[in-house]
């Protein structure tokens, strides 16, 4: 089985990582792999993929937020074993060198110092594209600000009980796990190309509950499922909205086939059951009148969003220019032959 989902996410508050949580765990070693732009870092790492795949292995791919066809990381759950991009800017290094992690220097490959004319380029698009993040981060911020001053007035203490309340009973119908863990996921990205949904790490589930959240109540409620996942036992994958990178989307419990997903009215998932939090908000009347100050508030952000998108586009398309800069100076007959290496040692 193959499964992606980001680590990385673009949001109001500049770019915001987990990737200090991935493949940390007992037993799990990290190859961290350097090297400039266009060096080859993706295309190695979706080598290793595409052939753990064919072996029969599952594979658990780490997208990267400002470029989704790209990857910033795989890992091998039946090995203990991954891989990441270790550079800026979610810049990664050894916890104990050999024991638990190493590096992978593609940078090797790459004949430097650039031409005077290459180095000149280089610095001109480096300082352009970090430019075009700022000015998206502050466009992601407007939209967040936007958003919260037409939101709707914060939600009762009671009602936000009752939907905590009401996850927590069905978990609590649920078996209990073996050993509680918690992993940490974003549930998309704000990228290049719009924002994005990532349903990979749920959408097999044999039971999806889709949290009704015209009201704004599931991320509250999540969260206190959660905690009671984490007390019964269960390894939990905790899915966080790539707008903000705090807010829960979606709590997965893999050993029990279940998740939680939370998401507004009318959106388009087939067979699930539906968890009607909004009317626990009071009357219809006032569910309504609510849910259109929620619709209301998040159009006015969009506007916002859409530019900061936009922007990330134009950052990549910088990107590109740099990564053509560096390609005729990488060695790509070797970094195939270190690739063909690494793919005989682990499959052969």
């Amino acid at each position: 089985m193959e499964t992606s989902y980001f680590l990385g996410a673009n949001t109001a508050s500049g770019f915001l990582s987990l990737y200090d949580g991935f493949c940390r765990g007992a037993g799990d070693y990290l190859h961290i792999v350097k090297g400039g732009p266009g060096t080859g870092k993706s295309g190695f790492m979706r080598a290793i993929g595409r052939e753990a795949a064919r072996s029969g292995l599952d594979v658990e791919y780490v997208r990267c937020s400002g470029d989704p066809a790209s990857l910033d990381g795989v890992y091998l759950p039946a090995l203990h074993m991954g891989w990441c991009d270790g550079t800026a800017p979610h810049a990664a290094e050894p916890g104990v060198f050999g024991a638990d992690s190493d590096y992978v220097n593609l940078g090797a490959f790459c004949r430097t110092p650039l031409s005077s004319a290459d180095a000149e380029r280089a610095r001109a698009l480096t300082t352009a594209y970090k430019e075009k993040y700022a000015r998206a981060y502050a466009l992601l911020a407007a939209a967040k600000s936007a958003e919260s001053a037409l939101a709707p007035q914060a939600i009762g203490e009671k009602e936000a009980m009752r939907a905590g309340a009401a996850l927590r009973a069905l978990i609590e119908r649920l078996p209990t796990g073996d050993s509680s863990s918690l992993k940490r996921r974003f549930a998309g990205a704000v990228s290049c190309e719009g924002v994005l949904e990532d349903r990979s790490s749920y959408e097999l589930c044999k039971l999806i509950y889709l949290c009704e959240d015209g009201c704004s109540l599931a991320a509250g409620a999540l969260g206190a499922a959660c905690e009671t996942a984490l007390e019964r036992g269960h390894r939990v994958i905790l899915c966080l909205s790539p707008a903000d990178g705090v807010t829960p989307d979606a709590l997965v419990l893999p050993d029990v086939s279940a998740a939680f997903v939370r998401a507004m009215p009318l959106a388009s998932y087939d067979h699930v059951r539906r968890i009607p939090l909004d009317r626990l908000c009071g009357d219809m009347a006032a569910v309504k009148e609510r849910r259109r100050a929620v619709r209301a508030a998040r159009r006015e952000g969009a506007r916002y969003l859409r530019a900061g998108c936009e922007t990330l586009r134009e950052a990549k398309a910088l990107h590109d220019e740099l990564e053509a800069v560096y390609r005729p100076y990488m060695d790509f007959a070797a970094l195939d032959a270190l690739t063909a290496k690494e793919l005989a040692r682990l499959f052969s």
